[in-house]
């Protein structure tokens, strides 16, 4: 049994879906399991429908969502699901009467969750996460009734009967135990029977039954859950990119795919900015030890990247680079840190609880002063947190003596199970971003020795990214031919 999980761009239209359903029946036979993103960009457009409604403009909600509704209707017409356009609705003798029905049922929910935000002027983040969840929902029926269409026993399933979760709106933690138990439950008599579940990416729900999402990209996160709830032989995840790449290709020009790399790297890598898989999509894989594939749908044949628990063992192990634009840095100064106790978590404890994510900490030798990467966007509720704790607790001015702030950063990592043990990584990344006159702000190696993070000004991001991605891929590629070379003479 496999997951096979398609992100939006492979389900963008009418052809590409074909492509999907090509992959799923070519290996029917390893009885495939089947989730699905919305179709590219329907997300975004999902939540600038209820932005819109917010604002209280009913002639442009109405407008998108007709505009919605006709991009779905026409995929599902270019896959023979629907007959033409204002046919009668038994007249096509090709068209799928329940699909019809099914599509016009969620259009006129979400017509009516939007009409809720219009009249109350009020999107909460359950009312956004309902109104996102619409487009796994819809993509899902297309793609079920197009695998019927072509013989094989698909069936529609929304992940909100399978997949628990907490109320933590926008992206909601899930129980595993409960949800295994609903998987199993739910889906296996199913499979066994030889149907092919065709589940809703992205979306959960509450014991109470609110529709909850798991961040955005989360359409990977349930295919490893989904993986991890049927102990399935591997996941794959399709992307329209071959696979994991030492760097972003579109940066930089000779990142190479990387064949297999740990659950470690590929974590670390996503979290610091790789959008080729979501950062939680390791946890509940590495729980069973299911490998992941990332494949491209657009070429199945290629081999792509390959992640297990450990990295691969043959030859000189990958060193990849990735960066994450529009950060700031906060840095804490003051007398009072140096040598207490607990001081760091008693800093850092209201940037929790004002819900910003921590992407560095930084600390100086003398312990003086303490920073921290943030995404700008969370500034100003982390600055208030921050000040508003420092005050209740005194702590201003006596043990800090100031909180600064650096604007339009970028953070830039290293990542790879090739760090570690080997002598000179950190030297040959600092020495390659002062050859390209890259001024690093901030520094930061994890313990694991499986990355080195440095904080640079945003404008010098491509330029560091090429720098140290060059000079780590020579250094790796002279380390390969010097064995090649040692090969040879000892074949004589």
């Amino acid at each position: 049994m496999i997951v096979m999980k398609f992100g939006g761009t492979s389900l963008a239209g009418a052809v590409e879906i074909r492509q999907v359903g090509a992959i799923v029946r070519r290996f029917a036979s390893r009885r495939p399991v089947v989730v699905v993103s919305a179709m590219a960009g329907v997300t975004d457009d999902l939540i600038a429908i209820a932005e819109q409604a917010l604002r209280g403009s009913p002639v442009e909600v109405s407008r998108r969502l007709d505009r919605l509704e006709a991009r779905h209707r026409k995929t599902a017409r270019g896959l023979g699901l629907f007959g033409p356009q204002g046919a009668p609705p038994h007249a096509p003798p090709h068209a799928d009467d329940a699909l019809r029905r099914e599509q016009q049922a969620l259009f006129s929910d979400l017509e009516s969750s939007c009409h809720g935000v219009l009249l109350l002027r009020e999107l909460s983040r359950r009312s956004l996460d309902l109104i996102s969840s619409f487009g796994e929902r819809l993509s899902a029926q297309i793609v079920a009734a197009h695998l019927r269409r072509q013989g094989l026993p698909a069936a529609f399933v929304d992940a909100r009967r399978l997949i628990m979760t907490d109320d933590s709106h926008g992206e909601a933690a899930v129980d595993f135990d409960a949800t295994a138990r609903n998987i199993r439950g739910g889906l296996l008599k199913q499979i066994r029977k030889g149907t092919i579940p065709v589940i809703t990416g992205f979306i959960g729900r509450t014991r109470e039954g609110a529709t909850t999402t798991l961040g955005r990209s989360g359409s990977d996160y349930t295919a490893a859950i989904v993986g991890y709830g049927l102990r399935a032989r591997e996941v794959w995840i399709w992307k329209e990119v071959d696979g994991v790449c030492t760097a972003d290709p579109h940066l930089v020009p000779n990142a190479r795919v990387v064949p297999h790399i740990s659950y470690q790297e590929a974590a670390e890598m996503s979290h610091f900015g790789a959008e080729v898989i979501h950062p939680k999509t390791m946890l509940p894989a590495r729980r069973h030890g299911i490998p992941i594939r990332i494949k491209n749908t657009f070429k199945p044949a290629a081999p792509g990247t390959l992640i297990t628990a450990r990295p691969a063992r043959r030859g000189p192990l990958p060193l990849l680079v990735s960066s994450i634009e529009g950060m700031a840095l906060v840095t804490i100064e003051g007398v009072g840190i140096f040598g207490q106790p607990g001081m760091i978590m008693r800093l850092l404890t209201p940037v929790a609880t004002a819900g910003t994510n921590i992407y560095m900490i930084s600390m100086s030798s003398s312990e003086y002063n303490i920073s921290f990467a943030i995404k700008q966007g969370d500034l100003d509720k982390t600055l208030k947190a921050l000040e508003k704790d420092f005050r209740d607790r005194g702590l201003l001015g006596e043990q800090v003596a100031r909180v600064s702030v650096e604007r339009d950063m970028a953070a830039v990592a290293v990542v790879g199970a090739g760090m570690k043990g080997q002598h000179g990584i950190a030297g040959r990344v600092f020495s390659a971003l002062g050859d390209s006159r890259v001024n690093v702000v901030a520094i930061a190696q994890g313990s694991s020795e499986y990355n080195i993070t440095v904080i640079i000004k945003g404008r010098d991001t491509k330029t560091a990214l090429r720098a140290i991605h060059d000079r780590l891929n020579v250094g790796l590629a002279a380390l390969r031919r010097g064995r090649r070379q040692a090969l040879r003479l000892v074949r004589g």
